[in-house]
């Protein structure tokens, strides 16, 4: 591109990032993001998510919250799909305090919550045994008019059923149809 005079943007950079984590190159991603600050481009949004995602889906979920809070301090607020993938992940690592602290962020900010983060804390509480915090999201994400879907269903029956609570999971699954 040089070469041709036409200058990278922050699209540019954010294409080698991603690509960078679709092809498992974790230090190439990251040398990426350090070039491109050096160079003077200003990340974005979308540079901040994948690079949070990629963090999370190898597994380094502390690396990827201090990333959010560097976000936050560079002007951007993570948002629901970004806060989704943290929690997500933190769920997964069994880091159930810290996810829920993000989930409290996220209240606390004003951003919006959806299908996906509730699920994600619901099946932590049902993996760690806890039921009724379970149901208690269910109803929380319910009051919110955020309906479940048949993964959070399936979650809760699956719980239920293995806890010898057959008629609490038959009652879910006549809550759904």
């Amino acid at each position: 591109m040089l070469e041709l005079g036409i200058e990278p943007d922050v699209i540019t950079f954010n294409t080698l990032i991603n690509g960078s984590w679709v092809e498992g190159k974790v230090c190439e991603s990251r040398r990426v993001f350090d070039d491109m600050v050096r160079d003077g481009f200003h990340p974005d949004l979308i540079t901040y998510g994948t690079l949070v995602n990629g963090l999370c889906k190898i597994g380094k979920s502390s690396e990827a919250i201090r990333l959010m809070k560097r976000m936050e301090e560079g002007g951007f607020l993570p948002n629901t799909i970004i806060y989704g993938t943290g929690i997500d992940r933190l769920c997964k690592d069994g880091l159930i305090i810290e996810a829920f602290k993000l989930f409290s962020e996220m209240i606390d900010k004003g951003i919006v919550l959806d299908v996906f983060i509730y699920s994600s804390l619901i099946q932590a509480m049902c993996g760690s045994r806890k039921w009724k915090e379970a149901k208690s999201l269910l109803d929380e994400m319910v009051g919110r008019k955020i309906k479940p879907d048949v993964v959070t269903y399936n979650k809760i029956i699956d719980t239920l059923s293995k806890e010898g609570m057959v008629s609490k999971a038959q009652d879910v699954v006549e809550a759904m149809i």
